[in-house]
């Protein structure tokens, strides 16, 4: 009896005792993130507030997920306060967290980091499982390192042509170093070779042909040959397109007969326009007449940038035979801009045959109900100096925004334009005292659209108005009237204005947070959510991107569900760029009494069809929003990412400038 009482005793202290020893809980190795889960909006909250400290808290959570969401966090915000706890994160034990916390460092922008960035570089890692991070690493010291760090950068050779990672890091980074105006000849030599040899990756040729196109001051002849064999061979549009821009900057005679035989067998309408502004850069006798012949091409896309390039590179000589492709049969944005580039052009002492035309266009604009058409006729105005008081007039008796703020923009053009010297002489100065106190009369009515442009038009230097301005009362009187956060843009605006004309140093203002996420819209459809925007040209559908931007969503979910978007117009289009709309003035500076988050995590613009979030700079984001036509690889890391198209591209292509958004349907995917 005893011995059973013994072991009864001893059974019962050892799970006493076990008891008290805590249990071991399994590391957790894998990122998941659930946009209903508790603990990831009281996360995101904290982002959304920009509370640092409360954010930081997570920094040293046992839940990878909370980890890496905060550095996605401070990736977005960019404080230079989070910098010590990112550090610390680059040697997280998971992967996917210690990647988050490297591009974070680059997107704050802090050169001092590139130190950090560099010490916590694998070095030996035999079996590749780092290199999403090392890639990250090399991607990052290309947005913050300086100048020497980049021969040594672009020279690296010891990548196989398998590393795919590794390569795309290192070509990001040299994009990123020729983005801030940094480019080496070893980098170029770099990029031509993964563009031109046919073993590397299609992702990094892309980064590469992208990389030639923009970076400034490149001398690409020596490459030629072998980027006309890229734009000939290369299967992807996307590849193409940017190798025609960087073959415009050869101005070698073989690559312009290159770039327009390719012209005439090319099936993708984005790599002509590209074409057409590659031609650009070559000799004006040389390129006018295919030139000419495309403003008649029937994709609008084409046919604007043939018409821009009569504005920007026309010829005095020939302004009058500009006049001869003029047609009623030209959709009205190319007609106005050949009539922009005959006003431009066309000596001032042809004035008859300038009051003509001027003539023509006030006809038009009288005539016209199409308040998109009335803003090109109003903006061709801009090119004829002595045009002033017809466009002051127009903005006066404007009942629409559109037209109000178009004004504005054609009083900033005439006042800058080389012309307006040779139209007025020895009197131009007279006659910008006489034009600005019209503009102040105009500044009065308190038009946020045209105040955000003419403050822009008193801050430009170049136009040098700061002599004839003594008293700026008028400019902080118009800016006491905004109402923020809404109308930031043009408060910004004013206030450089301001900075300048007084010589003070210009601070931006950002908006404080004033606009909660709505959690609840997500109840019915989860991480899975599909939109359905239906325009007059057909339906596109898109998947939204609710993990990744769920303010942005959360926004655009909202608006879609009150009908906010049904009936407003997509009132930008930029040639193989972008359509943008969302904005219920029409002209781009309208929004809602409130502004969101800037998110900024690791994604990338490099394919069409991203939907984005319009901004006038970070955290200003609000209603407007874009869907891209091709790679825009500069947007990336600035411009919130909150959807994808997956069906509909080709409606996206066809869309105009007015054209309506009749509704928005949410439904799960």
């Amino acid at each position: 009896m005893v011995n059973k009482l013994s072991y009864i005793l001893i059974f019962v202290l050892t799970i006493f005792i076990m008891g008290c020893i805590p249990v071991t809980q399994e590391p957790i190795t894998k990122v998941t993130l659930d946009v209903s889960d508790g603990k990831f909006q009281q996360i995101y909250g904290y982002q959304d507030k920009q509370d640092l400290d409360s954010l930081l808290s997570f920094t040293s959570d046992f839940d990878p997920s909370h980890r890496y969401m905060v550095a996605n966090a401070l990736a977005s915000f960019q404080s230079k306060d989070g910098l010590d706890s990112l550090y610390k994160l680059m040697y997280d034990p998971v992967m996917k967290v210690r990647t988050a916390a490297a591009y974070a460092i680059g997107q704050i922008g802090e050169g001092s980091s590139v130190t950090e960035l560099l010490k916590a570089f694998k070095t030996k890692d035999t079996l590749d499982v780092d290199n999403i991070y090392n890639a990250t690493i090399i991607e990052s010291i290309g947005k913050i390192g300086d100048a020497s760090l980049l021969p040594a950068l672009a020279t690296v050779s010891t990548y196989r042509t398998t590393d795919t990672l590794l390569l795309t890091g290192q070509s990001r980074a040299i994009y990123n170093y020729a983005l801030r105006g940094m480019t080496t000849t070893e980098g170029t030599d770099k990029l031509v070779q993964y563009l031109t040899e046919d073993e590397y990756p299609l992702k990094v040729k892309l980064i590469a042909a992208n990389y030639l196109a923009r970076a400034k001051n490149l001398d690409l002849n020596s490459y030629k040959n072998r980027l006309i064999q890229v734009l000939d061979e290369n299967s992807d549009p996307n590849v193409r397109m940017a190798v025609a821009l960087a073959l415009g900057k050869t101005k070698d005679d073989e690559v312009l007969e290159a770039l327009l035989q390719h012209f005439n067998k090319e099936t993708d309408y984005r790599v002509k326009a590209n074409i057409v502004r590659a031609i650009s850069n070559f000799s004006y006798i040389k390129v006018i007449e295919p030139i000419l012949l495309l403003t008649k091409d029937k994709s609008h896309h084409i046919a604007n940038n043939a018409a821009n390039f009569l504005i920007t590179n026309g010829n005095s000589n020939d302004a009058t035979i500009y006049k001869n492709y003029l047609s009623d049969s030209l959709h009205y944005s190319v007609q106005s801009k050949i009539y922009s580039a005959i006003l431009k052009h066309m000596p001032v002492y042809y004035t008859n045959t300038k009051n003509k035309i001027k003539r023509e266009i006030l006809d038009t604009i009288e005539e016209t109900n199409n308040v998109y058409e009335k803003s090109d006729y109003i903006a061709a105005l801009g090119y004829d100096p002595f045009a002033y008081e017809d466009i002051i007039e127009l903005s006066k008796n404007a009942k629409s925004p559109v037209v109000k703020s178009t004004a504005a923009s054609a009083i900033a053009q005439l006042m800058s334009s080389a012309n307006f010297i040779k139209a007025y002489r020895g009197g131009h100065l007279k006659k910008k005292e006489e034009i600005i106190e019209l503009v102040k009369e105009e500044m009065s009515k308190g038009d946020v659209g045209s105040l955000a442009v003419y403050g822009e038009m008193f801050a430009d230097e170049e136009l040098a108005l700061k002599g004839l301005i003594e008293d700026v009362s008028f400019l902080k009187s118009a800016q006491s009237k905004l109402n923020l956060p809404k109308e930031v843009e043009t408060h910004n605006s004013l206030e450089k204005a301001i900075a300048y004309l007084t010589n003070k140093k210009y601070k931006a203002k950002t908006p404080e947070y004033n606009h909660p996420i709505d959690w609840s819209v997500f109840s019915q459809y989860g991480d899975s959510v599909q939109v359905a925007i239906k325009t007059e040209k057909g339906v596109i559908r898109a998947n939204l991107y609710t993990q990744d931007a769920p303010g942005s969503v959360s926004n655009f979910l909202s608006l879609s569900k009150a009908d906010f978007y049904d009936g407003k117009v997509l009132h930008r289009v930029v040639p193989n760029f972008v359509v943008q709309g969302g904005c219920p003035r029409g002209d781009g500076y309208g929004g809602l009494d409130y502004t969101i988050r800037s998110e900024l995590p690791q994604m990338y613009y490099e394919e069409e069809g991203y939907l984005g979030m319009a901004s006038a700079g970070l955290h200003t984001e609000g209603t407007q929003w874009f869907i891209t036509h091709s790679p825009a690889m500069h947007l990336s890391g600035k411009y919130t990412i909150f959807g994808k198209v997956t069906e509909g591209m080709e409606v996206v292509h066809e869309l105009e400038v007015g054209d309506k958004i009749e509704d928005v349907i949410v439904t799960k995917m």
